[in-house]
């Protein structure tokens, strides 16, 4: 048989409610020259029962939880595809997505990525928090590495199964961040596009992992010592480094802000201003954007996404 075009890796712990929804929403996509493997992080739920009456359509893969790099890994050792997209098992891909995606390849054969914007909703599928739009980068690497233009990069994101083996893959040894590393990883190989239709919903929790601050740090401070450590990393990039780190700090201090710990948001706000003063005005802008996004909270109920009825649909 001729092998699919694209390999859609779905990875999924512990997400017996949503994994459906996820497998649904790739089954009703309008370009259909594809395959899905879904990737078993060593679930413990019902994950295995609620994909069985799938495995006519996909490929099931369980193994020993090891991570979401390792996971993602190996949809990428399995896939059959020249290009492999990402979906984690809680979120949900609109209609046309790999339609629109695989449109930018054709237009443009030398790109080596496309990803797209994405909704943000919360867990049950009743409100849109946030619009994300991704836009056309004159600099992806430098976006990428103060954290711009990467709106939901692990379900937003189709890749060239070549490059994601030429670059080595996920980290497995972050325990978070593995999105953010890749995305700088792939920027530095080639050129990526983003398309500005909203194609993706991404699902947000109170308790969510990416709530706590502290996790980023170690996982941050790694990946950016691995990246600025490689001999062949271009003088250009090189000499932004004090830049790059600073913004790291500032959107600790952030983090630390929005979860209303002063000390710490302070600490880390002195912090990123001595390593580099340019990262100022990201710093001083940081109250505004607090209030903005809990004026934004305030008024969610108030914003529908077209098509959010495909999520509805897809719960089970």
């Amino acid at each position: 048989m001729t092998p699919p075009t694209v390999s859609v890796v779905i990875v999924t712990y512990n997400k017996a409610d949503t994994i459906v929804g996820a497998i649904e929403s790739v089954l009703q996509q309008s370009y259909r020259d594809f395959e899905i493997l879904v990737i078993d992080d060593g679930s413990t739920d019902e994950t295995a029962a609620r994909v069985r009456p799938y495995l006519d359509r996909i490929r099931y893969l369980p193994k020993p939880n090891g991570g979401t790099g390792s996971a993602r890994n190996l949809g990428i050792a399995e896939a059959q595809g020249d290009f492999v997209a990402f979906l984690d098992g809680d979120d949900l891909w609109l209609p046309r997505k790999l339609e629109i995606q695989m449109a930018a390849f054709r237009q443009e054969p030398e790109i080596l990525a496309v990803q797209c914007s994405a909704y943000c909703v919360d867990a049950q599928l009743k409100e849109v928090l946030e619009e994300r739009r991704c836009a056309p980068s004159q600099d992806t690497l430098m976006d990428f590495l103060l954290f711009r233009n990467l709106p939901a990069f692990s379900s937003a994101v189709v890749i060239r199964r070549g490059v994601l083996q030429s670059i080595g893959g996920f980290g497995t040894d972050l325990v978070i961040l593995s999105d953010w590393d890749m995305a700088c990883r792939l920027a530095r190989a080639g050129t990526l596009r983003s398309v500005p239709e909203i194609l993706v919903y991404y699902r947000q929790y109170p308790n969510n992992q990416s709530r706590d601050v502290g996790i980023h740090i170690e996982p941050g401070v790694r990946s950016l010592t691995r990246f600025f450590s490689d001999p062949s990393l271009e003088p250009g990039i090189r000499s932004r480094a004090p830049q790059i780190w600073a913004r790291f700090y500032a959107m600790l201090a952030g983090g630390y802000l929005r979860n209303r710990e002063w000390g710490r948001a302070v600490a880390w706000t002195w912090k990123a201003i001595r390593t580099s003063p340019r990262v100022m005005p990201y710093v001083t802008g940081l109250p505004l954007r607090l209030v903005r996004r809990w004026v934004g909270n305030a008024r969610r109920h108030r914003v529908s996404a077209p098509g959010l009825s495909l999520g509805e649909a897809c719960r089970s």
